[in-house]
């Protein structure tokens, strides 16, 4: 078989040659997964004679692009076969492993050695009473992922071969706990994980443009797919093996999308008292600036700004703008690190009724995190749907939502509680603060004064703003 090599990128050879009982592939969509394991199905049952192969996807049009697979690779190994019978005066007659005409059927594929491969529903019931090897496709899709498995795994008892091979969907699948239980050593399964960022590194970019990109290239390729994208859950679940846990999710995608209207940003349409959130960043996370009219019942977004890499003096000229306002009641700035000072200056420019520092402790960011929530849950915030902002550098669709999204609520091993998000190139929950800060700016200034924990004045040397 060494005339396919060609046939395959390194990580589909890496699996060939992985002749382990249970095999995990662990994947990003669309690398060949399912067609390097239909190799190795209509291998396997040329050189094993009565050998019965059970293959159930999540639905029947993946089950018939895997029959159209091993059909592909039944066709090229009659003809090297044949080939090769024709170079060494053997008989072309019986060098077939299938008849591509009668053996290959709509559910099953017959081989002339007795071996056949069938393809079965994704009921459960499918695989009880067959014994042979198995192979579940899109494992992690699977409505009924229990009962598929309990079905499954007594069929390959008597020492056959199972396969799994899926995407990622969501951490309560049991592909998900199965190859966490791998992870720890409490399985012996053979783990294969190849994100879309792997598989570009062993050539698929390559493939799909027809050429040999240079890594440059190959980079482009990458942050344009990722761009396609309509979330970064959706990129990071679908291509880079890492599962969504949206259960974990402060705010959900729909309750976001829920509070979003088109055309309610511009500060020219707000009549009534405004109200505004800070979230303090400047290089890796993102500074961003909101600014609600408060219209009686709700909060509407009149203004969204978000900015990256910029000096500060630039980024306390954007934010000064706002503070101007005289219909501006009260503006909350987060002053945890690099905040204090830039908190400090705009107190002394403002006074501190219209500007409250927040210092973000864990108790704090609880506060914020829970309110913030219920005026989502309650429809007292709406946001502008899908912003653009050009003073970042992004390569998500809906950058906002995505921040907002963000957000979740972890449970140390300790038992304490935090609020927070992971830090990325593009941010860390930086427009769920901005927002819960410009909602806390709103009920602080309805409760009066209030008590909030604030930075230690610095001692030492000030920030330059205008040197940055």
């Amino acid at each position: 078989m060494a005339a396919l090599d060609e046939f395959f990128f390194p990580y589909q050879k890496r699996w060939l040659a992985d002749k382990s009982k249970v095999k995990i592939f662990e994947k990003s969509r669309r690398i060949g997964g399912t067609w390097v394991q239909s190799f190795e199905d209509v291998q396997d049952c040329i050189e094993q004679p009565g050998l019965k192969v059970f293959f159930s996807s999540a639905d029947m049009t993946a089950a018939a692009e895997y029959i159209d697979y091993c059909e592909s690779w039944i066709q090229k190994l009659n003809a090297i076969a044949k080939a090769l019978a024709e170079i060494n005066s053997e008989d072309i007659e019986d060098c077939e492993f299938a008849d591509e005409d009668k053996g290959i059927k709509s559910k099953i594929i017959e081989f002339n050695n007795g071996s056949k491969i069938y393809v079965l529903s994704s009921n459960p019931k499918a695989f009880r009473s067959k014994g042979g090897k198995i192979v579940w496709d899109e494992a992690a899709h699977h409505e009924n992922d229990q009962k598929m498995w309990a079905a499954a795994k007594p069929a390959a008892m008597w020492g056959y071969p199972i396969r799994i091979l899926s995407t990622h969907n969501g951490v309560n699948s049991l592909f998900y706990k199965l190859i966490e239980k791998c992870k720890k050593g409490e399985l012996d399964y053979s783990v294969h994980t190849v994100p879309i960022q792997l598989a570009v590194e062993e050539g698929v970019a390559d493939r799909i443009c027809g050429r040999k990109l240079s890594r440059k290239e190959r980079e482009e390729w990458l942050e344009q797919e990722h761009k396609g994208c309509l979330t970064e859950a959706i990129w990071q679940e679908e291509y880079c093996c890492n599962p969504q846990d949206e259960s974990k999710a402060m705010i959900s995608y729909d309750l976001i999308h829920s509070c979003e209207r088109l055309g309610v940003l511009g500060l020219e349409k707000a009549k009534g008292p405004l109200y505004l959130g800070c979230d303090v960043a400047r290089h890796r996370h993102l500074y961003v600036i909101y600014v609600f009219e408060d219209i009686g019942d709700r909060l509407i977004c009149r203004a969204v700004e978000a900015y990256q890499n910029k000096k500060w003096s630039y980024l306390e000229q954007k934010l000064y703008k706002f503070l101007k306002l005289p219909n501006l009641v009260r503006g909350c700035i987060d002053r945890t690190g690099c905040g204090d000072q830039f908190t400090e200056r705009a107190q002394d420019k403002f006074g501190t009724v219209k500007v409250e520092g927040v210092l973000f402790s864990n108790t704090v960011k609880a506060d914020l995190a829970i309110t913030l929530l219920q005026a989502f849950e309650d429809q007292k915030l709406i946001i502008e749907k899908c912003p653009k902002f050009p003073g970042i550098d992004t390569k998500i669709e809906d950058e906002q939502a995505e921040s907002i999204h963000a957000v979740r609520k972890i449970v140390t091993s300790a038992g304490n509680v935090r609020y927070d998000a992971a830090s990325t190139e593009q941010g860390h929950g930086d427009f769920f603060w901005g927002a819960a800060l410009a909602y806390h700016a709103k009920n602080a200034s309805d409760a009066g004064p209030v008590f909030i924990q604030t930075a230690n004045p610095f001692k030492g040397e000030s920030m330059n703003f205008n040197g940055f």
